[in-house]
C-alpha cells in the first residue's frame, strides 16, 4: 500500500492513519496493515468537497488500536454527503472530495449549534498522519501456484455522481 504525503491544514498534531475502502459489499472487520480485529470509532472527519466546500461529518469508522488506522466505507460516506448536499448545495455532488482529517467532537458540536468559519474550525481540526491510498482487494478463486490472483474492480458510486439538477428535484 503506497502512502501519499500531505502538507498539515489543522492546528493539532496529527492524529490518526486513514484508508478508504470502495467495496460496498465487503465489510472491514480485520485491519488490512496488521490483520487484526477491528473496533469502531465515532469521530468527526473533516471531508473537503470541491470546490469550496469544508464539513464535518460524524462518522463511525472501522479502527485499528495497533495501527492507529480508521477505516472508512466510501458509499456511506457518499450517502451522507449526497443527503447533505442535496438540501445545501445540489450542484457539489459528483464533485471531488477527499477526507483531509478530523475535528474535535467540542469543535464539531459547536459548529452544529452556529455554523462556525474554516478559520475558528482548523484550530480543532487534526491531519492524518497517513493517508493511504484506497483498499484494494483481490478476486476469490482457485488459482496456480505462483499466479496472483487479479485485484477486483469496486463499482462505481451510486449516489455521488453528476446528474442534471432537473431530475433531482
Amino acid at each position: 500500500m503506497a502512502k501519499v504525503k500531505q502538507r498539515q491544514l489543522g492546528g493539532l498534531p496529527p492524529k490518526y492513519g486513514f484508508i478508504v475502502n470502495p467495496y460496498p459489499e465487503e465489510r472491514v472487520s480485520r485491519c488490512p496493515l496488521c490483520d487484526r480485529k477491528t473496533g469502531q470509532r465515532k469521530i468527526p472527519i473533516l471531508i473537503h468537497v470541491n470546490p469550496k466546500h469544508l464539513i464535518a461529518l460524524n462518522y463511525t469508522c472501522r479502527y485499528c488500536r495497533d495501527c492507529n488506522l480508521l477505516i472508512a466505507h466510501k458509499h456511506e460516506i457518499e450517502h451522507y454527503l449526497t443527503v447533505l448536499f442535496s438540501q445545501q448545495a445540489p450542484d457539489a455532488i459528483g464533485n471531488d472530495y477527499l477526507a483531509v482529517g478530523t475535528v474535535e467532537k467540542s469543535a464539531w458540536k459547536e459548529g452544529l449549534k452556529q455554523q462556525q468559519s474554516i478559520d475558528k474550525l482548523l484550530p480543532h481540526a487534526s491531519d492524518f498522519v497517513t493517508y493511504y491510498e484506497e483498499l484494494q482487494l483481490t478476486r476469490a478463486g482457485y488459482y496456480q501456484a505462483g499466479q496472483k490472483p487479479p485485484v477486483a474492480v469496486p463499482p462505481p458510486s451510486q449516489e455521488w455522481v453528476k446528474t442534471s439538477h432537473e431530475s433531482r428535484n
